[in-house]
């Protein structure tokens, strides 16, 4: 396979991953999910992340979702999963074993216990897992997780590791996101922010899709924005990202997690359950309430968006 066709590219969403009463993976709901990300138009699945709850989840279940999202997106588009741990070896072997599943790209950020913070560490790390990896390796820049966020002459260093084909970004830095946007990478790299609030404007500096969050409740609205942009209609991306961007962003804020907030959503939506795992916070029925106000309004904009648009 050509470096180039490797490149990821669009609206890759980030799901959350469904449970049950019993906080085993909701497989029914995995499906229903992806399945609604699909006929939304992204342009890839990613398991495992943040919002999949990905580190909390018992090797069985995240090697099951794996397998889940591999068998419901059956090549339709690319399936990015996590395999973020605390040393090369483990994350190598959690690449080993979603090499097996039939996921077609690996992602990890840096070690997220006790990590030093340096620049030669961090890409030294990344070098070292990038060289054993069966699968092409997104490398993840998550300060939240981490504890330090990679500068931009940091990540820039990555771009010539073999075996690493794009970064995930998320952090609030719009100007150091946009530094990496902007920066000449090799044709086969891919910039993919992971804060859908500045996917317009990062798409406009350079970069080559985003990973989002909010796209599990509603994918169209990031896939009409990354097509919108494609086709040179920037008065459309632009309205997007003043009418809708702002409103999906709010939905994140019910609670302190994406993942709690989010399936808090989807269960308004019929999707799945609110549940997660333990300890992390779940919807309660007064969350619930004003959430679905918020999802009301938004569902109500998308609809006026999609009705002025000749949809």
């Amino acid at each position: 396979m050509a470096e180039t066709d490797r490149k990821i590219h669009g609206v890759v969403t980030a799901v959350v991953t469904p449970l049950d009463a019993g906080g085993g993976v909701d497989e029914k709901g995995l499906q229903r999910l992806i399945e609604r990300q699909i006929d939304g138009g992204v342009n890839g699945i990613f398991v495992l992340g943040s919002v999949g709850e990905g580190v909390l989840l018992s090797d069985v279940a995240a090697l099951g979702v794996a397998s889940i999202a591999v068998a419901t997106v059956a090549g339709r588009c690319p399936v990015l999963a996590g395999a973020s741990d605390n040393s090369t070896g483990r994350c190598l072997k959690r690449l080993e074993e979603l090499s097996r599943m039939g996921v077609d790209y690996g992602v990890v950020t840096l070690p997220f216990y006790g990590w030093p913070g340096r620049v030669d560490d961090s890409v030294r790390f990344f070098k070292e897992v990038a060289a054993d990896s069966p699968l092409p390796l997104m490398a993840y820049n998550l300060p939240k997780a981490v504890g330090w966020k990679m500068p931009v002459e940091a990540l820039e260093q990555l771009f010539e590791i073999s075996n690493i084909i794009g970064i995930k970004d998320t952090h609030a830095d719009y100007d150091g996101m946009e530094a990496i946007a902007s920066a000449l990478r090799p044709a086969h790299f891919s910039y993919l922010p992971g804060n859908s609030m500045f996917a317009a404007g990062l798409l406009k500096a350079g970069a080559d899709g985003v990973v989002s969050t909010p796209a599990n409740i509603f994918p169209e609205p990031f896939a009409d924005l990354y097509r919108s942009f494609c086709e040179g209609r920037m008065d459309v991306v632009d309205r997007i990202d003043r009418e809708l961007i702002p409103l999906l962003g709010k939905l994140l804020t019910v609670l302190p997690t994406g993942a709690g907030s989010i399936k808090a959503a989807l269960e308004l939506q019929g999707v799945c359950t609110r549940h997660t795992v333990s300890p992390w916070p779940e919807a309660s029925e007064s969350d619930l309430e004003g959430l679905k106000k918020l999802l009301d309004e938004t569902t109500q904009a998308i609809d006026r968006f999609q009705t002025d648009d000749g949809k």
